[in-house]
């Protein structure tokens, strides 16, 4: 492979994994390609792209997913809009508010509509950050539901460049031997949903005796508080 092509969403921002790919496959440079989110798994079918970083949940029979992290979702709202007093809302203030639909526009275009005053948006923040502009303003909607960015290729061409690449976005070091488990595939009926795994539990740390006041310390020396 004389490179390989990383498609991204609007909104991703892949360039320290990119930086990290350069110092661990010099030889095989990667390539970011900029995609719609409707365009995704077409780049992927057609081959435009090698693996891409989609936004769950994501209809793709016949392909591999690996969740790597959420994002918050924010309210777009035009400059001057009174939503954009408060530090966050929810989605009860917004109740009575005209809420667009991207329908068939892309994030940009749907955010050029909302910065002329016509209504507001609720998006990832990355894609406000990266398309918002100055005529908007976003707040964080704190009990909307996330959204998750995963890395999504083909069954048919799993590689070990596509091994070292999910590696890479999960901050393992290199040349660990986690990198080379099969760790990617999803279970039956998470696909469509994007579901998380479940984290694992913590291991329960060992329980602390509490030193009563006045007790002994070390050598049977009285412990603080004690009389001297």
């Amino acid at each position: 492979m004389e490179r390989f092509r990383l498609g991204g969403v609007p909104g991703v921002t892949p360039a320290k994994w990119m930086r990290v790919w350069a110092q661990r496959v010099p030889d095989v440079p990667i390539e970011l390609v900029a995609l719609e989110e409707a365009d995704a798994i077409a780049a992927l079918r057609e081959g435009r792209a090698d693996a891409v970083l989609a936004r769950l949940p994501i209809e793709a029979e016949g392909m591999h997913r690996v969740p790597l992290y959420d994002e918050l979702a924010v309210v777009v709202a035009a400059v001057g809009h009174p939503i954009v007093a408060f530090e966050t809302v929810t989605l009860a203030d917004l109740e009575g508010e005209q809420l667009l639909e991207s329908g068939d526009l892309s994030p940009a275009q749907l955010l050029e509509v909302v910065a002329t005053g016509a209504g507001l948006a609720i998006v990832p923040m990355s894609v406000a950050r990266a398309v918002g502009g100055p005529s908007t303003r976003h707040r964080v909607v704190t009990d909307a539901p996330t959204t998750t960015i995963a890395l999504v290729w083909p069954e048919h061409a799993d590689s070990a460049l596509h091994q070292e690449l999910i590696g890479i976005a999960k901050g393992r070091r290199a040349g660990s031997s986690r990198g080379r488990e099969r760790e990617h595939r999803v279970e039956p009926g998470n696909a469509a949903t994007g579901a998380k795994p479940r984290p694992s539990k913590p291991k329960p740390s060992p329980a602390q005796r509490p030193r009563k006041r006045g007790g002994h310390g070390r050598g049977g020396r009285p412990g603080p508080g004690g009389r001297r």
